[in-house]
């Protein structure tokens, strides 16, 4: 997966200038240099370069104020987009904002980019100008969550964390939590403390139930995005440990890796789900886990 990083060199920014250009002013005869302005070095900027070093998505985050900040100039290529880049961009601008204590995001919006941002938690507050006399713009604006790495649908990630404390006492007992939901990766966390056991790493069986359960709330999220209600069970798992978990226990969902036909739901009144699960001690994978989970209307 390729990374989000910061332009260092001058070709780098050579090439992440240029395609802010190509994207957002060359389709409307601007000319070079209207994709600058005067905050640029006073400004975050991020990008994704593939691996012969093409950039493929570009953003830029600035402060208007010490409680304000604004993401602007987001770009895709045309031949990138639907690869979930603008997500992954916005995501690290949005944790910029939030860690130096932003208490709101603020955005300009084309039309045809109102459905992108509002998956993402940001409202239409006003209808704002028109570009170039033909591309109507939309100011959108999101307050800084509670809990910042709830960043797709937080009203979904806070329901389901509602689900795991109500109906499954022991996954608060054990400090499991929504960590972070984007559209290509759910992810989860616990309190080590509270699994320890007489070697001072976290108990198999912890290990194991977050794993389920990071597995189930993946099954339970892909639902949402369908559109779709049904009772979700394990019916089969495995799992490997291959290290101790010592630190900061973490479980991740990579979703382009589940597999499953969730809307069978609706045709044959079941479906089934696949989910691998990578536990992390910090950055070190310490155990795979892979859960089938059926799910019935």
């Amino acid at each position: 997966m390729f990374q989000v990083t910061t332009p260092q060199s001058s070709e780098d920014w050579q090439d992440y200038y240029q395609l802010r250009w190509q994207v957002l002013r060359a389709p409307w005869d601007q000319p070079r240099g209207s994709e600058q302005d005067d905050l640029e070095q006073e400004s975050e900027h991020r990008f994704i370069k593939n691996n012969e070093g093409d950039v493929l998505a570009v953003a830029r985050l600035h402060f208007n104020t010490q409680q304000q900040a604004q993401v602007r100039y987001m770009a895709v290529s045309d031949q990138h987009r639907g690869h979930r880049l603008g997500g992954r961009l916005l995501h690290e601008l949005e944790k910029l904002a939030w860690h130096q204590n932003a208490d709101e995001l603020v955005l300009y919006a084309r039309e045809r980019a109102l459905a992108f941002y509002e998956r993402h938690g940001y409202k239409v507050l006003e209808k704002a100008h028109l570009a170039y006399g033909d591309i109507q713009h939309w100011k959108m604006v999101k307050q800084n969550p509670s809990e910042p790495g709830w960043f797709r649908h937080p009203d979904w990630t806070q329901i389901l964390q509602d689900t795991w404390r109500e109906s499954i006492p022991i996954s608060d007992a054990m400090g499991i939590k929504v960590e972070s939901y984007t559209d290509w990766q759910f992810s989860t966390r616990a309190d080590l403390k509270a699994n320890l056991n007489l070697h001072n790493s976290m108990f198999a069986g912890s290990i194991y139930s977050m794993a389920t359960l990071t597995g189930w709330g993946a099954t339970y999220l892909a639902l949402k995005e369908l559109n779709l209600e049904g009772d979700i069970v394990l019916a089969d798992a495995n799992i490997k440990y291959l290290k101790p978990l010592t630190t900061a226990p973490r479980a991740t969902v990579c979703i382009a890796e589940c597999d499953g036909k969730l809307e069978e739901l609706e045709t044959h009144g079941k479906a089934k789900y696949i989910v691998p699960v990578n536990v992390y001690d910090q950055d070190i994978v310490v155990a795979q886990f892979e859960g089938v989970f059926i799910v019935k209307r």
